[in-house]
């Protein structure tokens, strides 16, 4: 039965008994923000249970701990402030955290960013973890594939274990900004500032799973967490050329922007 089941949340889940199948042999049940419960087929591999253990169980079991977890990734500026990135699958997320990390600048997480709203320092819970980079981006930062990813539709996405010396991370960091990335329509490189209603808007996307918030949240707190934090987050939109000849160009002016506005160094 469970290899013929629909994908996605479960009739009758609640917010604190939440369950959702993930791929044909493989569901999760996450219940009062404690306890992750699996179900798994023989035909499951190991590298599919992870990608959905790490990923959307956690994201629901945050979800249900009163945590917000944003599709980000997240680097360390300085010894108190967080800088994320978030945007569209494929946007690059991964790609300038590994680009970063390559340059001193000390990893937080990858793919799911964790801050509680009800803290105002908005404290970003780190948790360093093998990132998970296209081809492409593997070879353009000189990084060596680790295993596969799992998920039948990331055939040639690889998990990265971060450079060897890598610095570590401060243990308390509060979200200072977050990059919405994007691809520019000629070679051009650009960063803007996002604000007001439109800040509101983006962060509310950044949000993981925003597909399946209407059974995990009430709109009304939602909203009031994300308004706040729009009001403390700085946000701009970072626009960079496809080409990767040009990445390096494009992560300097990041890191100055970064520097400039955190008044730090990596």
């Amino acid at each position: 039965m469970l290899d013929a089941a629909p994908v996605g949340p479960v009739a009758g889940s609640t917010p604190q008994d939440f369950r959702f199948r993930a791929m044909p042999g493989l569901a999760f049940r996450m219940v009062a923000g404690r306890r992750i419960e699996v179900s798994r087929g023989p035909q499951v591999a190991d590298p599919d249970l992870l990608l959905y253990l790490t990923g959307s169980a956690w994201g629901v079991l945050c979800y249900q701990r009163g945590w917000l977890p944003l599709h980000c990734s997240a680097v360390a500026a300085g010894p108190t402030a967080a800088v994320a990135f978030t945007g569209p699958s494929g946007a690059g997320k991964s790609t300038l955290t590994a680009g970063l990390v390559q340059r001193g600048w000390p990893q937080l997480c990858d793919d799911t960013c964790v801050i509680d709203p009800r803290d105002p320092r908005y404290i970003v819970r780190g948790a360093p973890k093998d990132m998970k980079l296209w081809r492409d981006a593997l070879d353009a930062l000189g990084l060596a594939a680790g295993r596969a990813i799992g998920d039948r539709l990331q055939r040639d996405k690889y998990y990265v274990t971060p450079p060897a010396g890598s610095v570590p991370a401060p243990a308390a960091c509060g979200l200072d900004i977050v990059y919405l990335l994007g691809w520019s329509d000629d070679d051009s490189t650009s960063i803007q500032p996002i604000q007001g209603a439109q800040a509101v808007i983006e962060l509310y996307r950044a949000l993981y799973r925003p597909e399946w918030l209407q059974l995990l949240r009430d709109p009304a707190s939602l909203f009031q967490e994300i308004g706040g934090i729009a009001q403390r987050v700085r946000l701009f939109r970072f626009e960079r050329p496809r080409d990767f000849t040009q990445f390096g160009t494009a992560l300097t002016l990041l890191e100055d922007h970064m520097r400039q506005q955190v008044g730090t160094q990596p």
